[in-house]
């Protein structure tokens, strides 16, 4: 029976199938006279075409009557639908899934999710919390932070040894990666009208180009004090600096909320998911936080997917996972790790960002942030994590010299550059 791991984060949907093969979109939904286009097809004209995008469909996956008449989409149940339907069928149209579904998925939800399965058809082997699958190799109590696009779920994980559980778990509406890019777009406003007395959010290419580029200046702030940033509108070409310090402290006012169940698990280890890598650079109690790659979770779910399943096929979400083997401790003690990335006879440092770029003459690498690259990576705790792209990508595990990262048919070596 083939089967595929689908992990339920709106911010990016992701199924990943038994050869490794990966598909991944964000959740956007337009509704046009032919059917539904979801993904990125959708984002791409979320701010243009407001009234046809839809973006809140699995936080609230519901059959409750759309606020139109539309000949394809009665709910939101019907919208998600379209785009799990379109997920599995990348992944080769699997006989069986394994969901990752995160602490905010309520039953009544996941109810409705497991017959929309069905219909695809698909069997749902095993449905698992998204933040256990992620720190099931976790050795201490662990604090993994699940940033969607409108809400946030924190989980702390206990490790028992043979073990690892659930401990407490909460979620925290409004918080999410739309709430973090909306105040983002607004003191970009705030900024430029400053200086050129125009709302660059009054037009909606305007506002469709700041939405466009968002990820991208974030994930620069992480490394750079100062991002520039250039618009162009009817108005002319309209220029702002964002300050690392200014947007941190635009962030962390919107983590207020969360800073007390923070400070409660203040000895836990943390985690956060792939898609909120961000904090890292920009929320000091995240500073030096573990981002977990893309796949750990469905990975680690497809490598035990008949040990998860339920004898009897009876569903429930696993809270708790057995670990009867012991846990592999990375040998980090004393081991040098790479340094730098190499490509032809360039070296690049891997403490900062690397851009791989891929083309019919050849591929380069610079530590310029190229947002046509293939593939932007950095090194975090013994890691490679991935910045931007990396959809075809294979990192090694660890960052050790001699490992590779294959792109295509090409291989880019990791070296140890200076003392011993």
């Amino acid at each position: 029976m083939t089967i595929a791991a689908l992990e339920l984060n709106d911010q990016s949907l992701l199924i990943q199938a038994e050869d490794g093969s990966l598909h991944a979109e964000p959740g956007f939904a337009r509704l046009t006279p032919d059917g539904i286009e979801t993904g990125e097809e959708a984002r791409a004209v979320a701010w243009r075409e407001p009234q046809h995008v839809y973006d809140q469909y699995w936080r609230q996956l519901n059959q409750t009557p759309l606020p139109i008449r539309h000949p394809h989409a009665r709910h939101h149940a019907d919208i998600a639908f379209a785009q799990l339907r379109k997920l599995w069928q990348n992944a080769g149209a699997p006989e069986s899934l394994v969901i990752l579904a995160p602490g905010s998925f309520a039953e009544a939800p996941l109810s409705l999710l497991l017959g929309m399965a069905a219909a695809l058809p698909a069997q749902v082997s095993a449905v698992i919390d998204s933040a256990l699958a992620a720190c099931a190799d976790a050795k201490r109590d662990t604090l993994y932070v699940d940033l969607q696009m409108h809400e946030s779920v924190l989980t702390v994980c206990r490790s028992r040894g043979d073990s690892i559980a659930i401990e407490e778990q909460e979620v925290f509406p409004g918080l999410g990666m739309a709430q973090i890019q909306n105040a983002l777009a607004r003191h970009i406003s705030d900024l430029i009208i400053a200086s050129y007395r125009i709302d660059p959010l009054h037009s909606s290419e305007t506002e469709q180009a700041i939405f466009d580029e968002i990820p991208h200046w974030l994930n620069r702030l992480r490394w750079e004090g100062d991002v520039p940033v250039k618009l162009r509108s009817e108005q002319g070409e309209q220029a702002c600096i964002l300050n690392r310090e200014a947007i941190r402290a635009l962030i962390g006012d919107r983590l207020a909320s969360v800073r007390t169940f923070i400070d409660k698990w203040r000895d836990c280890e943390r985690r956060l998911s792939h898609g909120s890598g961000l904090l890292t650079g920009l929320v000091s109690e995240f500073s030096e936080a573990e981002v977990v790659g893309q796949t750990v979770g469905t990975h680690y779910c497809l490598s035990r997917s008949e040990e998860l399943a339920e004898p009897g096929g009876e569903l429930r979400r696993l809270s708790e996972l057995r670990r009867p083997e012991a846990i592999e401790v990375p040998a980090g003690n004393g081991e040098r790790l790479a340094t730098h990335l190499l490509c032809g006879d360039l070296a690049l440092p891997l403490d900062r960002p690397v851009s791989i770029r891929v083309a019919d003459e050849g591929a380069r690498i610079s530590s310029d942030w190229d947002e046509e690259a293939a593939i932007t990576v950095v090194m975090r705790d013994r890691r490679l994590e991935t910045l931007q792209g990396g959809g075809d990508a294979a990192l090694p595990s660890d960052c050790l010299p001699g490992e590779a990262i294959r792109l295509g048919r090409h291989e880019f070596r990791l070296i140890r550059v200076g003392g011993e």
